[in-house]
């Protein structure tokens, strides 16, 4: 009997001293920001948020550094693109004297564009232009009748921001 109670108190101690392996997951996360520079070389310091555009901007010729976000970009060349400034608001950013274009897939990317804002009347014939250039349909370029007033800016330089968020996961 000495000799089965001697052997359950080993098993127990065995039992109570065994470690339990645990298992832990560790989730990173790496964000890797692409930046690419188009016309003059211009820096990402001193832009306002479209929002402060808009509250600053009363019509007259503004020069100014914005970053926006870039809702479309000209399909055929990049010669120019329209960005988000909030409230239902977009704004054509053209690029000074023809000189440069940005990527033809800037869409959806943050912008820091520098140059001078100013409020402008698009005429027919080029809202057309701007439609074919972006492929809508026949239909939607035969629409247009009237010109519009609308946020217009001239782009002296250009900063395109794209992050890319990867996640990996490690068990350890």
């Amino acid at each position: 009997m000495k000799k089965y109670l001697i052997i359950a108190s080993s098993v127990l101690l065995f039992a109570c001293g065994a470690k339990e392996e645990t298992k832990t997951e560790e989730i990173t996360e790496t964000v890797e920001v692409n930046i690419t520079k188009h016309g003059a070389d211009i820096t990402e310091e001193g832009a306002i948020t479209a929002a402060e555009f808009l509250a600053k901007f009363d019509g007259n010729p503004m020069e100014v550094k914005l970053a926006a976000n870039i809702m479309e970009v000209c399909a055929k060349k990049g010669c120019w693109m329209m960005v988000n400034l909030g409230d239902g608001k977009e704004m054509r950013v053209t690029f000074k004297d023809y000189e440069f274009f940005v990527p033809k897939d800037a869409g959806e990317k943050l912008a820091i564009i520098e140059g001078v804002a100013t409020m402008d009347t698009t005429s027919v014939e080029e809202l057309k232009h701007y439609l074919s250039d972006a492929e809508a349909s026949q239909e939607e370029i035969d629409a247009v009748t009237e010109p519009e007033y609308n946020y217009a800016f001239e782009a002296t330089g250009v900063i395109i921001k794209e992050e890319k968020i990867t996640t990996s996961n490690e068990t350890h």
